[in-house]
């Protein structure tokens, strides 16, 4: 039965196996197609072998680089640290010169002993010594061997070989041919399967001495780094080895020059002195690897020429004076020029100087060129071949003004002077150049940048407010070094040197406001109790705040790679405006074509007036020390403008022709029988622009027409940011001397500010019916550019607002009194302040009224359009007067923005 017992086994693991086949074959059915992707790149999708490190491994791995980590540390801090000798010599030269070769001392070899590749025929074998002996042929047989403590080699079959003090190409030699002579037909192969452990003693000046436990094949310099390496004080030049009663001298300098290998195994007992570091000098200056060398074991000087090749010589081929530091019998250190054939002795120094760092016989190409850089003065000697020509410019180059950057021969200053590079590409006189010379050439954004704000407001205040750095120490990088250099020089100058650029300032800024729609009131408004300094800086800091660190134009290199170019290039500038496409400054040399000045300057607009341009020029009277400015008028259809010569510092105006037409239109809107934007004549009135526009319709309700203005606009701001300021000050007074809550003095801010940002409109009350204009032409309104005149519906409805009830529209009733309304919409409420009730007509006229029984406003007929309020009573203000002010405004503001929206809305 036992047969049967098993048979049933067999047949029951044979049915698990086969559902476990099914099973599988069923889940290699149903994997999806990104699982079997992501199970293909797991096992690698090039085909190679996947390394899986196990946890333990990692950490051990981890570890053992944390443990480097730190023994490298730890040689880096002792190899860093100044020995004596090293700071005896930085003393007397003023160098940070070190000790050389210690440094090799850094990577400490791992612990797990020293990493072998193929073991050379030279090896020394001997007891401990462990090999794989492999037969192939008429024996084929593969065992490990090692050799026994009396230094043998059993392998069977063949003879004992001893081989204590063999090579291994020797061993390999003798095996080979015991085989070929017992073992006929069969080939032997030996490898090395361990080496045998040796002990090496070491003392001296090294970091751990004692008895280091390694590998027969470690070198002479890896039992040092297993000792911790040679201290500063230990000689390597002198290192003693003795084996068998011989004593063998280690040079590491000959190892790090190459000239000896220094990887002749150590052996078993051998021991290993490292003695005091022997004579010393010192090869410091202008060498190619400078430090302080040990000189050869035994010796106390050197020749000068074997000392140049242990510091590598000098960085150049020549140009040097080499100096010798002696030191006499007194300590005393003495200078001295050596020559080649002297030596030097131990504690001695050689300092290597050029006798003279120059460059001679170049010039240079800088600014707005393809190709700057430096070249040869014997092939450009003038401008004209060291640029080449035009081509060699990049886009927009600006030819009417260049700089020669040269050197004063006596006193060695670089100063500027300018050239004309037009003149010089038109073939005119061109100019020699000298050793060391700088030629620039400017582009259009460099120009461009003398009109800039950061210019203009450093011009008008003499202040530059950016620092170079930021509070957490980083660059600022909206600093400009130019405009900083800029201000203290105006500050520090007092004289006309700049006159040209602050006149061109001011105009600058006056032709702006103009283009921008300001009137000189609301300009004297914004002048008015500030001063202009404190305004340019403001002013300053805003373009600060708003301007792109990346631009270019913000600070451009050519200002900070030439110094003191601004100031220089700002004498020289003269200002072109009037009708012209680019109004600005630009700066010329002496005698500059007005043709060429106004070609820079874009040209003259459309509306130019040619026949009188205006001319201002500094006349300097050498007699009496004076420079007046005078004016010339050029008629431009009777002169060559390229025979009109101009000089820096003066200016140049083209005039407009005149027109009787404004700069800007007139908007008209609603109820016209042609709205649109107008182009006005100069002086044109409201009834004319009406006419033009074809009148207006049967249903416009001239007494409700709205008409704004720019100009009032403006001064409606200027008094609402007055008023502002006003209550500002009130509400700090008033927080000094009353109790005030901080709620209300937050609230108070709050309405403050929205006071400050209050939209306004601008609006006149003006007089828009026709027939009432043409009775009256004293009430026709001028026009100016800017205005706009909206003509409503005639409206049906009034409007209550305020502290009534329900505010809201109410039809409109002939012969209805104002009380009726108010009483329409459910009269007043608690807050209302029934004593200062009034009432806005649709042309903008505000009018209080009285709703007294005896002898009141309550039966007043109003027209449609017109706005009742109530305002609210502010008494309970009181504690907080200023509050009942904001209020009131805000009151006053809101009624009249509603109004307006009753007649557009209609």
């Amino acid at each position: 039965m036992p047969g049967k017992g098993n048979l049933l086994k067999k047949r029951v693991f044979t049915i698990f196996t086969g559902i476990f086949l099914f099973h599988q074959s069923l889940f290699a059915q149903v994997i999806d197609a990104a699982t079997l992707e992501a199970l293909k790149n797991r096992a690698g999708t090039q085909g190679g072998n996947t390394t899986v490190v196990s946890p333990l491994d990692q950490a051990r791995q981890q570890e053992f680089q944390e443990r480097q980590s730190r023994l490298l540390e730890e040689r880096e801090e002792k190899i860093s640290k100044i020995s004596r000798l090293e700071k005896d010599f930085q003393s007397r030269l003023n160098s940070k010169i070190t000790q050389f070769g210690y440094s090799v001392f850094l990577n400490t070899p791992a612990e797990g002993g020293v990493m072998t590749g193929t073991i050379s025929d030279n090896y020394k074998l001997g007891t401990g010594d462990e090999f794989i002996i492999t037969f192939q042929g008429s024996k084929s047989q593969s065992f490990t061997v090692k050799a026994d403590l009396e230094g043998r080699v059993i392998i069977p079959e063949l003879k004992p070989i001893t081989i204590t003090g063999m090579s291994y190409a020797d061993f390999k030699s003798i095996l080979k041919k015991q085989v070929e002579e017992s073992i006929i037909g069969t080939e032997v192969y030996v490898s090395m399967a361990s080496v045998r452990s040796i002990s090496v003693f070491i003392a001296g000046e090294v970091e751990t001495p004692g008895i280091v436990r390694t590998s027969s094949l470690a070198t002479p310099l890896e039992i040092l780094m297993k000792a911790g390496g040679v201290k500063k004080t230990g000689s390597l030049r002198n290192i003693s080895i003795y084996r068998g009663g011989k004593k063998t001298v280690f040079d590491i300098y000959a190892l790090l020059s190459g000239k000896a290998s220094g990887f002749d195994a150590v052996n078993d007992g051998d021991r290993i002195i490292v003695p005091t570091i022997g004579a010393t000098i010192a090869l410091d200056g202008e060498m190619v690897r400078p430090g302080i060398y040990e000189l050869p074991a035994g010796s106390s000087n050197i020749a000068y020429k074997d000392a140049m090749k242990l510091s590598g010589g000098t960085l150049r081929p020549s140009g040097y004076e080499m100096s010798q530091i002696r030191i006499d019998e007194q300590g005393r250190q003495k200078f001295r020029k050596i020559t080649a054939g002297e030596k030097i002795s131990n504690g001695e120094a050689l300092i290597a100087h050029l006798i003279e760092n120059s460059q001679t016989g170049r010039v240079e190409l800088v600014g707005h060129v393809k190709i700057p850089g430096w070249r040869t003065l014997s092939s450009a000697k003038h401008i004209k071949p060291l640029l080449g020509n035009k081509r060699n410019l990049m886009a927009n180059p600006y030819l009417l003004f260049g700089l020669i950057e040269s050197v004063d021969d006596s006193t060695q200053t670089r100063y500027l002077k300018s050239f004309s590079p037009e003149n010089i590409f038109a073939g005119g006189e061109d100019i020699d150049l000298k050793d060391s010379d700088r030629v620039i050439f400017l582009g259009r954004e460099d120009i461009s940048f003398l009109i800039s704000n950061f210019v203009r407001q450093v011009v008008v205040s003499g202040k530059y407010t950016v620092k170079e750095t930021l509070p957490n120490g980083s660059k600022n990088l909206k600093y400009c070094k130019p405009l900083s250099n800029l201000a203290r020089i105006i500050t520090d100058t007092q004289s006309n040197r700049f006159a040209t650029a602050t006149r061109a300032v001011f105009v600058r800024k006056e032709v702006e406001e103009v283009v921008a729609g300001k009137s000189e009131d609301t300009k004297l408004q914004s002048f008015a109790g500030t001063d202009i300094e404190q305004k340019a800086l403001v002013e300053m800091a805003k373009d600060e705040r708003e301007v792109d660190k990346e631009s270019p134009a913000f600070c451009p290199s050519i200002y900070t790679n030439v110094n003191n170019l601004l100031p220089f290039i700002l004498e020289y500038i003269v200002s072109v405006d009037g009708a012209i496409r680019l109004p600005g400054v630009y700066p010329v040399t002496p005698g500059t074509s007005l043709k060429s000045l106004l070609a820079v300057s874009g040209g003259q607009s459309n509306d130019a007036n040619m026949t009188n341009i205006e001319i201002a020029s500094l006349d300097a009277n050498s007699r009496s020390g004076t420079m007046q400015m005078k004016w010339d008028y050029v008629n431009a259809e009777q002169t060559d403008l390229a025979t009109i010569g101009i000089n820096p510092g003066g200016g140049i105006r083209v005039g407009s022709k005149f027109s009787n037409f404004e700069a800007g239109a007139v908007l008209l809107s609603g109820e016209f029988m042609q709205p649109g934007v107008y182009t006005i004549r100069k002086g044109e009135k409201l009834s004319d622009l009406i006419s033009r526009a074809g009148g207006i319709t049967s249903q416009a309700y001239t007494y409700g027409a709205i008409f704004t203005r720019n100009r009032v606009k403006e001064i409606q701001r200027a008094e609402l940011k007055k008023t502002a300021r006003h209550l500002q000050s009130a509400m700090i007074s008033a927080s000094v001397k009353k109790t005030i809550e901080a709620e209300s003095l937050l609230a108070a801010q709050q309405m403050t500010d929205q006071l400050a940002n209050a939209e306004l409109i601008g609006r006149v009350v003006i007089e828009a019916d026709p027939l009432k204009l043409s009775l009256d032409p004293a009430l026709d309104t001028v026009l100016e550019a800017g205005d706009a005149l909206y003509m409503p519906k005639r409206p049906n409805f009034i409007i209550a607002m305020g502290d009534v009830l329900n505010p809201g529209a109410l039809q409109f009733i002939p012969g209805k009194g104002i009380a009726d309304y108010i009483n329409e919409v459910g009269s007043y409420t608690r807050s209302a302040d029934e004593g200062r009730i009034y009432i806005v007509y649709p042309n903008g006229v505000a009018k209080p009224i009285s709703l007294s029984s005896w002898g009141g406003d309550r039966d007043i007929g109003i027209p449609p359009g017109t706005a009742i309020v109530v305002p609210t009573d502010l008494g309970p203000f009181d504690t907080l007067t200023l509050v009942r002010e904001i209020g009131g405004i805000f009151q006053n503001l809101a009624v009249s923005a509603a109004s307006i929206a009753v007649l557009i809305r209609n």
